[in-house]
């Protein structure tokens, strides 16, 4: 039995979507939602300094990957995350859970029993990672998890050239036109803008 509400924080880049979960929970005496955010900066200046229970957090949030801030964002608290997101696929989250997420929700989910899902994560225990497999399946697509973090570095570093994106991906310039060639072959596609819509198309690209 909870003795005390649940105190959350909820971070999402859509200001009407925090207002309206935010609402939603606080309509629950178990649960209090103490705080929004619309910012990642200004998350991780929060969760530095002040204690809570649970965190719900956006995986795309602005552009970026929530995921990827995950160290900051948890570096000096603890307490349980629901990673919501409207790309729920098994490379997202098992990636999520890879990086600490506690939970993964989809978007496209029922959010009227949300509490319950809070309710679950917060009684819990934390879920150990996962040990990766060498290869991710997205849709009958097989990946491994160096080729999704080059087809992700392909959107994200569009505008360098091949030369400076080898040098980003610390790989040489002969081994990213390989992957480039092999990225091709398993995705059907020609050109890189092509291999990087299919990546948004699939939800392996986070936008």
């Amino acid at each position: 039995m909870i003795k005390s509400p649940i105190n959350i924080v909820i971070a999402d880049d859509n200001r009407f979507f925090c207002d309206a979960l935010k609402d939603s929970l606080n309509f629950h005496e178990e649960l209090n939602v103490i705080q929004t955010f619309n910012n990642l900066d200004h998350l991780i200046s929060f969760t530095s300094l002040n204690k809570f229970d649970v965190l719900i957090l956006d995986v795309n949030f602005n552009g970026k990957s929530s995921l990827d801030f995950l160290n900051e964002i948890k570096k000096n608290n603890n307490f349980k995350i629901i990673a919501l997101t409207t790309m729920n696929n098994n490379y997202i989250k098992n990636k999520a859970i890879s990086n600490g997420v506690d939970f993964f929700v989809g978007k496209d989910e029922d959010l009227e029993n949300f509490k319950e899902v809070i309710l679950t994560c917060f009684m819990s225990k934390t879920v150990k990672k996962n040990k990766s497999s060498f290869k991710v399946e997205i849709d009958n697509y097989k990946f491994t998890k160096r080729k999704l973090e080059i087809l992700q570095a392909l959107y994200d570093y569009s505008n360098k050239k091949e030369k400076e994106l080898s040098a980003i991906l610390n790989i040489t310039e002969s081994s990213l036109k390989s992957h480039k060639r092999e990225l091709f072959e398993i995705t059907l596609t020609k050109s890189t803008p092509e291999l990087i819509k299919f990546g948004i198309q699939k939800g392996i690209i986070i936008t």
